[in-house]
């Protein structure tokens, strides 16, 4: 695991952590500093889905990471200065970091997919956006229709259970 340090978190309240000392990852071609006293939400998935995907779990560090390098990008983009990674990296290393964590497949082209919708929505990290577009609307597509088929299946099941109370 690249991490050299960290994160330990300590929760702050209001679904927010902070981080406990230093956090220290280094991988290949990256090195990623966060320094104490960080705010993060960790994965920031809306209420609705935190039955699936709770905003803790094997992802966590990837998602400090993550929103490490989000304050970085909006910070950089007040200043006009080059951020030390775009937002298509930042994203792509938070795919990167969750498959070192052994994070499956699946859930990490989600959560990939739900940070690259975000960037749509934030001007910080709107830049290189239509470049993951095809990527981003097909797995969107493929996980309503597996979404619609599993309310399909749930309410035949449903209507099958009570028939047979009724015989």
């Amino acid at each position: 695991m690249p991490f050299l340090s960290g994160p330990e978190l300590r929760y702050a309240g209001c679904g927010q952590y902070e981080t406990v000392g230093a956090t220290d990852y280094r991988g290949a071609h990256d090195h990623i500093a966060v320094p104490a006293g960080f705010a993060t939400d960790l994965a920031t998935v809306p209420r609705a889905f935190w039955a699936v995907l709770p905003p803790h779990g094997a992802y966590e560090k990837a998602a400090v990471l993550h929103d490490w390098l989000c304050v970085q990008l909006a910070a950089h983009r007040r200043c006009w200065c080059r951020p030390p990674v775009n937002a298509r990296e930042t994203d792509g290393l938070f795919r990167r970091v969750m498959r070192e964590a052994g994070v499956g497949p699946v859930t990490r082209w989600v959560m990939w997919t739900g940070v690259r919708w975000g960037a749509l929505a934030n001007p910080a990290r709107r830049a290189g956006w239509w470049r993951d577009a095809p990527a981003v609307a097909g797995i969107t597509a493929a996980g309503l229709a597996a979404a619609v088929t599993a309310v399909r299946v749930a309410d035949r099941a449903a209507r099958l259970i009570a028939r047979s109370s009724r015989a």
